[in-house]
C-alpha cells in the first residue's frame, strides 16, 4: 500500500508520527486521547471524562465527541452530554473527588468542561467551588471556553478572562489549531501540578479553522518540578482556608510552573531596542504579518522585540521585566479589555528603567490606539504599528496596489443574512395575531431578528424567556404577551422561567417550539428533553392554565391519553385562532408547537429513520402570476424567483424543498402536488458522459514560492466549508502545510459564509494568522456572487494578483419579496468585482446550471469551481490529491468526482461542455420587438380567438410606430416592450378557463406532464362559487382536488368561448368584472400613450408602466392589488396628461 493510500480522515485520532487534518474541535478531541496516551507511557492509570453543553464557537464539539466514541473508548475516556453548562461544570468537578470517598482502581481521571462564553458566566458558581475546593493530583481539570469576540453566532460579544479571572483560573491562550494539543497538555499537567481549574481559549478563529498538523510534535518538553505542599482537593475545608489554598498556594504554584516551563515565549529579541511588542495569544501570528504588511521583514533590526504572551493571566514578572529591559517603548496587542496591559503596567511601575507603555492609548498622543472592542486582525494591527513605527522613525515599505476611488460610484449590494432553512418550523410557528412584538429566545427561532426586529423584543439569556414580562407586565399598557421559547432552552433551563411566570401570576403565553433538535448547533438531540406529552404534563403540574399542541401532523398524536388533561390538539393552521384565544386568558398559557426541524428531518429521511412524504410541490408557472403570495405566507428559501416570457414567476427548488407545503397556502391555484412515486423516472436520469479526453488533460499545479491565500465566499448549508476542508486534505497528501479559516455561526442558516485558505512548504505558516491580510489573496472562489463581493472579501482582492472564479447563477437574499429578501442584479455585482481586480482575471460562469445539467445537483457546483481552479493552476497542489481528498471526504464521491473532472474540462474546452450540457455558453440575445408582440398575439389567440388577439395587436403596433418616430437609439424599444406586456397581462386574465387550459395544455402541462402521463396529481384550489370563506378575514379558502379534477380542466378549457357571454357563470363574481374593467382601461391607456407619447414624457411613461404592472395575482390578493394600483394609476398619468398639455400651450 503507497501512502497516500493510507491516509484516512479519522488519522488526526489514530497515527502518532504523521501529518493529518484536524479542525480546532478535534484538536480538543486529540487532545483527550493523547493525554491518554501520555499518561499510560508514563506508567500512570487515568480515565477521561468530558462533559459540556454546545454552543458556537464550540457548537459542534459534542458532535466530534460521539463519532469519536470507538477512539474515547479505546482509551478509557467517557463523554457525558449535560443538560446545561453548570451541572456539567459540577460533574466534572465531581471526578477529581473520586480519592476522596471512593475506592477506585484507577490513579486519576483527567476531566474536560466545555461551553461557550455565556455557559462560563452560568457555571462560574460551580467552577469557583471547584477552583477554590482543588483538583486530583492525578487528575486534572480543563475548561475549554469558546469566545466568539463579535457575537457572530452568540447574542453578545464575548471575552471571558475577566470571569476567569475572578475566580483565579489561569488562561491559556492558544493562537491557532497546531497550538491547541500542547497548550492543552500543558494545562492538564498545571492542574494537576498546582491543584487548579485551567482555562484554554479557544477563539471562533481556532475553532473553525482546519490544519495540517505534525502528530509527532504534539508533546511539549516539560520541567520537573517538586510538587507544592497541600494544594490538591480535599474534604469539607472552611471557606476561609479554601481561599487561602487558592491565593498563597495554587497561584504561587501556577506561576512558577508557568515560568520553569516557558510556555511564554521571546520570538524577536534585537540588540537596538526600539519597540518591544508583547502580544497575546493569536495576536501574536496576526502581529507578524502586520510587520510584514508594513514592510518590516526583518524585525530585529529594526529594534522591535516581540513577547508572545500565551497565558493572559497569570503573567510572570521576571518574563516581562526581562523582556522590557532597555526598550524605549512597549506596546501591548490584545484583543478587548486590557488584562495583560494592567498586569505589565503593575510589574512595570516599580521598574528601575520604566519604558513608555501603549496599548488601548497610545503612550505619546494618549489617543485610542489597540481597540477595545470587536476583534482584531492582523490589518487592525498594521495600522497600530505603522502609528508607532512613524513616531519612533523605524523605516516602513508599504506597498501600494489599489487606488483610493475604487467603487465609490457604484451602489451598494445588500447583506447575504441568516434566514430560516427550507421548510423551517419557525417559519410557521412564529408567527403570531395582528401586530404582537413576541418574546425572543435562544435558538434558530431568534433568526427572525434578522427578519423583522420590529416584531421581537430584546434578547434574554438562555432559560430567561419570558423574565422581561414578569418585571415589565405590572407597568405596561399591555395585557399580555407571547414568549418564544425552543424545547431545547426549555430542557437546558427554561422550565425555571415557566415557573417564575406562573409564581408571578402574570398574562403570558409560552409557545414551545418543539423541533425535536438543538438545530442552531447541528441538530443534536436536547439533552434531557422530554416527549410533547411529558412536557405538558409538566406545565400542567406547575400551575400553567391552559395548554394547546399545535402541529403540522396532528394525527400523529393519536394516543391523547398521553398529554394532561384537557390538552387541545390541532392543526398549525390553527394557530393563529388559538392565539387569539389563549391571549384573553389570565395567568400563564401554553402553545407547545411540534414539527420537527427541517434540516434534521431531511437528514432522517435521507439515513431512512423517517419516511419521506409522498408529495413533490410544483409551482406551473404558466398559471404563477409571480405575486409572491406563496412566498409571503411560507417565508421559504426554497420558493424562489424564476423568469418567464411574462415577467418573474416562483418555482420551488426541488434541490433544497424539506415538503414543509406551507408554499400552497399562497392564494393561487399555480400549485400541483405529484405523488413521488408516481412520477415516472426512467430508470434513472442519465448525464452526459465525460469525453475520454479528460484522461489526456495535463494536470499543472501552481509554484509555491510563498505563502499561497485562497478565499472562498458562498452561502451557508452550500457545502463551502467542505471544500475548504478538501482543499486542505489535499495538501496535507501533498505534505503541505496549510490552514484554513471558516466564517459560518448564524452564517450557515443561508447566511454568507467564508473560508480563508493558507498553504505554505514549512510548519512557519502557523507563525501567521488564519486570517488573510489585506491584499493578499491569490484566488477567489465566488461560490456566490452576492458575498464575493461583500467587504469581507473585496477587503482581500489584490488588481495585480488576483484571479477569481465566480459562479454566475445570483441566488436570491433570502425569500424575494418577503421582509428584507431581494434579488441582486449580477450587472451590478460583475461591476464590483471590476472596480477591484482586472476584467480578464475574473471568469464569471453559470456554474450551478451547469452542475444541475452534467451531474444533476446544484450542490456540486463548488466542486466543479474547484475543478477550474485546479485545471486553471491556480493551485499549488496535484489534480491526483484534490481527486484522493474527495473522495475521503465520503459524500456523494461519484457525483462529486465527476463534478471536478467537468470544470477541469470546462476549463479547457468550454464551448464544448456547454453543449453536452444543453446550455447556452452566452447570454441569451434579445428577441426582435415583432417576435416579441407576436408571442403574445399567438397566446391571446389561444386565451380567446382571434379578433380579440388584433385589438392587442392594433394597439401596441400604434406604440411601436410612435417609439420608432421619437428614439430611434432605443432599437430594443423598451416601452414598446413594457406596453405590450402591460396589455397582455391585463387582457390575458386568467379566469377558470384559462387556468384549466394552462393546467392541461400549456407549456408546462406539454413537457412534465406529458412524460408522467401516470402521475397523481393534487390540486389545491378555491373556487369563488363553491368554496367556504375564513370567518376571521372574509377571504375564500383553498382545499385539495385529486386527480379526477384534471378531466374538470379539460372540459372548462374548451368552454372559452362562453367567457364574456350571458352564460358564462364565473363572469358574475366581482373579481371577473373589475378583471374587464381593468383590461378595457388598459387598452384605453394604452391607447392614450400612442397618443402622447414624445421625448419629454418617454422616461415618465415607462416608470408609469409599473403601476398596472403590479397588478398581480388571484382573488383578495388581486383585488388588494388593484386597490393600491388604483390610488396611483389615475393621479399619475393624469400627472403626465397635464404636462403634455402645458407643453402644447407653451
Amino acid at each position: 500500500m503507497n501512502y497516500i493510500d493510507n491516509i484516512r480522515l479519522d488519522d488526526c485520532f489514530t497515527k502518532d508520527n504523521d501529518l493529518a487534518l484536524m479542525n480546532g474541535v478535534q484538536a480538543l478531541v486529540r487532545l483527550l486521547i493523547e493525554q491518554a496516551k501520555l499518561d499510560k507511557d508514563n506508567g500512570l492509570v487515568t480515565h477521561g471524562y468530558v462533559s459540556g453543553y454546545p454552543g458556537s464557537p464550540l457548537g459542534t464539539l459534542d458532535l466530534e465527541l460521539g463519532r469519536s466514541k470507538k477512539h474515547l473508548e479505546k482509551h478509557n475516556i467517557i463523554f457525558q452530554p449535560a443538560v446545561n453548562e453548570e451541572l456539567a461544570a459540577t460533574a466534572a468537578w465531581g471526578t477529581q473527588m473520586l480519592g476522596l470517598y471512593d475506592r477506585p482502581q484507577i490513579d486519576g481521571v483527567f476531566s474536560m468542561w466545555y461551553g461557550k462564553g455565556p455557559g462560563l458566566d452560568r457555571s462560574m458558581d460551580a467552577l469557583r467551588h471547584a477552583n477554590m475546593g482543588g483538583v486530583s493530583m492525578k487528575g486534572g481539570m480543563v475548561l475549554a471556553v469558546a469566545d466568539d469576540p463579535i457575537g457572530k453566532s452568540s447574542t453578545i460579544a464575548y471575552q471571558s478572562e475577566q470571569s476567569l479571572i475572578s475566580a483565579g483560573i489561569p488562561v491559556f491562550y492558544p493562537a491557532n489549531v497546531d497550538e491547541v494539543i500542547p497548550m492543552g497538555l500543558q494545562a492538564f499537567a498545571l492542574s494537576r501540578h498546582a491543584g487548579v481549574c485551567v482555562a484554554l481559549k479557544i477563539t471562533s478563529d481556532t475553532a473553525d479553522s482546519n490544519s495540517v498538523i505534525d502528530l509527532g510534535k504534539l508533546r511539549p518538553i516539560s520541567s520537573k518540578l517538586e510538587n507544592p505542599i497541600n494544594v490538591h482537593v480535599n474534604r469539607h475545608d472552611p471557606a476561609l482556608d479554601r481561599e487561602a489554598a487558592l491565593i498563597k498556594r495554587r497561584i504561587p504554584a501556577s506561576k512558577d510552573f508557568i515560568k520553569q516551563n516557558k510556555i511564554n515565549n521571546v520570538i524577536f529579541n534585537p540588540t537596538k531596542k526600539t519597540l518591544g511588542i508583547i502580544s497575546v495569544g493569536k495576536a501574536t501570528t496576526e502581529t507578524i504579518d502586520a510587520l510584514d504588511k508594513i514592510g518590516i521583514k526583518d524585525p530585529e533590526r529594526s529594534g522591535i522585540g516581540l513577547f508572545a504572551c500565551k497565558i493572559p493571566w497569570p503573567l510572570i514578572d521576571q518574563e516581562i521585566i526581562n523582556f522590557c529591559k532597555n526598550f524605549e517603548e512597549i506596546l501591548v496587542i490584545e484583543e478587548k479589555a486590557s488584562i495583560v496591559e494592567e498586569q505589565v503596567a503593575h510589574i512595570l511601575f516599580n521598574s528601575k528603567s520604566r519604558p513608555r507603555l501603549s496599548g488601548k492609548l497610545d503612550a505619546s498622543s494618549k489617543e485610542e490606539l489597540v481597540p477595545k472592542i470587536s476583534e482584531l486582525s492582523s490589518d487592525i494591527i498594521a495600522d497600530c504599528l505603522l502609528k508607532k513605527a512613524i513616531h519612533s522613525s523605524i523605516s516602513i515599505d508599504i506597498p501600494k496596489t489599489k487606488s483610493e476611488a475604487i467603487g465609490g460610484n457604484l451602489p451598494p449590494v445588500v447583506s447575504r443574512t441568516p434566514w430560516y432553512c427550507a421548510g423551517c418550523p419557525h417559519n410557521s410557528g412564529t408567527k403570531t395575531p395582528d401586530e404582537e412584538v413576541v418574546g425572543i429566545g435562544i435558538g434558530c427561532h431568534s433568526i427572525g431578528y434578522f427578519l423583522h426586529p420590529e416584531k421581537l423584543t430584546n434578547f434574554s439569556q438562555m432559560g430567561g424567556e419570558g423574565g422581561h414580562w414578569i418585571g415589565r407586565a405590572p407597568f405596561s399598557n399591555h395585557k399580555h404577551t407571547f414568549q418564544n421559547i425552543g424545547d431545547g432552552t426549555y430542557a437546558h433551563s427554561g422550565s425555571l422561567a415557566i415557573r417564575a411566570a406562573v409564581s408571578a401570576n402574570v398574562n403570558i403565553t409560552f409557545k414551545i417550539l418543539y423541533n425535536d433538535a438543538v438545530a442552531m448547533t447541528g441538530g443534536q438531540k436536547a439533552i434531557g428533553g422530554a416527549t410533547p406529552w411529558a412536557i405538558s404534563k409538566q406545565l400542567a403540574a406547575e400551575g400553567v392554565k391552559k395548554i394547546y399542541v399545535v402541529s403540522d401532523e396532528p394525527e400523529q398524536f393519536k394516543e391523547t391519553k398521553l398529554f394532561a388533561d384537557k390538552v387541545g390538539i390541532f392543526h398549525r393552521d390553527e394557530l393563529i385562532n388559538i392565539q387569539k384565544e389563549v391571549r384573553e386568558i389570565s395567568g400563564v398559557t401554553a402553545i407547545i408547537y411540534v414539527q420537527t426541524c427541517a434540516t434534521e428531518l431531511r437528514r432522517r429521511r435521507k439515513r431512512g429513520y423517517v419516511q419521506d412524504r409522498d408529495i413533490k410541490m410544483y409551482i406551473n408557472p404558466d398559471v404563477c402570476e409571480g405575486c409572491g403570495d406563496c412566498a409571503e405566507k411560507s417565508n421559504c428559501v426554497a420558493v424562489k424567483p424564476v423568469e418567464h416570457f411574462d415577467g418573474t414567476k416562483r418555482q420551488i427548488d426541488q434541490s433544497v424543498c424539506n415538503k414543509d407545503y406551507s408554499c400552497k397556502k399562497g392564494f393561487c391555484p399555480s400549485f400541483i402536488g405529484v405523488q413521488a412515486g408516481s412520477i415516472s423516472i426512467k430508470e434513472k436520469k442519465k448525464f452526459p458522459d465525460i469525453p475520454e479526453i479528460i484522461n489526456d488533460l495535463k494536470k499543472p499545479k501552481k509554484k509555491l514560492n510563498n505563502i499561497q491565500n485562497i478565499i472562498m465566499a458562498g452561502i451557508g448549508g452550500t457545502g463551502v466549508s467542505t471544500v475548504a476542508a478538501i482543499i486542505v486534505m489535499a495538501a496535507r497528501i501533498d505534505r503541505l502545510f496549510a490552514q484554513s479559516m471558516n466564517f459560518t455561526g448564524l452564517a450557515q442558516k443561508n447566511g454568507a459564509v467564508t473560508s480563508q485558505i493558507r498553504i505554505g512548504k514549512e510548519k512557519s505558516l502557523y507563525d501567521r494568522s488564519a486570517r488573510l491580510p489585506n491584499e493578499t489573496a491569490d484566488v477567489l472562489l465566488g461560490c456566490d456572487a452576492v458575498v464575493s463581493v461583500s467587504p469581507s472579501i473585496t477587503r482581500t482582492l489584490n488588481p495585480l494578483k488576483t484571479n477569481a472564479i465566480i459562479n454566475g447563477r445570483v441566488e436570491p437574499v433570502g425569500v424575494a419579496g418577503v421582509h428584507i429578501g431581494t434579488v441582486v442584479d449580477d450587472s451590478l455585482l460583475k461591476k464590483h468585482l471590476e472596480n477591484h481586480l482586472q476584467t480578464e482575471n475574473i471568469d464569471f460562469i453559470d456554474i450551478s446550471n451547469l452542475a444541475e445539467a452534467l451531474v444533476g445537483d446544484t450542490v456540486s457546483a463548488n466542486i466543479m469551481m474547484l475543478g477550474i481552479a485546479a485545471q486553471k493552476g491556480l493551485l499549488p497542489i496535484e489534480v491526483d490529491s484534490l481527486q484522493k481528498a474527495i473522495e475521503l471526504n465520503g459524500v456523494a464521491i461519484e457525483q462529486n468526482l465527476r463534478a471536478f473532472n467537468w470544470g477541469r474540462l470546462l476549463c479547457e474546452q468550454p464551448q464544448s461542455v456547454f453543449n453536452l450540457a444543453g446550455l447556452n455558453s452566452k447570454k441569451s440575445e434579445i428577441i426582435s420587438i415583432d417576435k416579441y408582440v407576436d408571442n403574445f398575439s399567438d397566446i391571446l389567440e389561444k386565451y380567446q380567438n382571434k379578433e380579440y388577439s388584433k385589438i392587442f395587436l392594433s394597439n401596441v403596433k400604434k406604440i411601436i410606430k410612435k417609439e420608432n418616430q421619437i428614439d430611434k437609439s432605443e432599437k430594443e424599444l423598451p416601452l414598446s416592450r413594457k406596453a405590450a406586456l402591460t396589455l397582455f397581462r391585463a387582457m390575458r386574465y386568467k379566469d377558470e378557463y384559462e387556468v384549466a387550459r394552462l393546467h392541461t395544455s400549456g407549456d408546462f402541462a406539454q413537457t412534465f406532464l406529458n412524460e408522467n402521463k401516470n402521475a397523481k396529481l393534487e390540486y389545491y384550489l378555491a373556487p369563488p362559487l363553491f368554496s367556504k370563506k375564513d370567518p376571521e378575514t372574509g377571504h375564500l379558502l383553498k382545499r385539495r382536488f385529486g386527480h379526477w379534477v384534471y378531466k374538470v380542466f379539460k372540459v372548462l378549457s374548451y368552454l372559452k368561448f362562453l367567457r364574456g357571454t350571458k352564460l358564462d357563470i364565473f363572469g358574475y363574481t366581482s373579481e371577473r368584472k373589475k378583471e374587464r374593467a381593468l383590461a378595457k382601461k388598459t387598452i384605453t391607456t394604452i391607447n392614450k400613450i400612442s397618443e402622447i407619447l414624445n421625448d419629454n414624457n418617454y422616461k415618465k411613461i415607462i416608470e408609469f408602466l409599473d403601476i398596472p404592472l403590479s397588478i398581480k395575482g388571484y382573488g383578495h390578493v388581486k383585488e388588494k392589488n388593484i386597490k393600491i394600483a388604483e390610488e396611483k394609476w389615475d393621479k399619475s398619468f393624469d400627472k403626465i396628461l397635464n404636462n403634455q398639455n402645458l407643453k402644447k400651450v407653451s
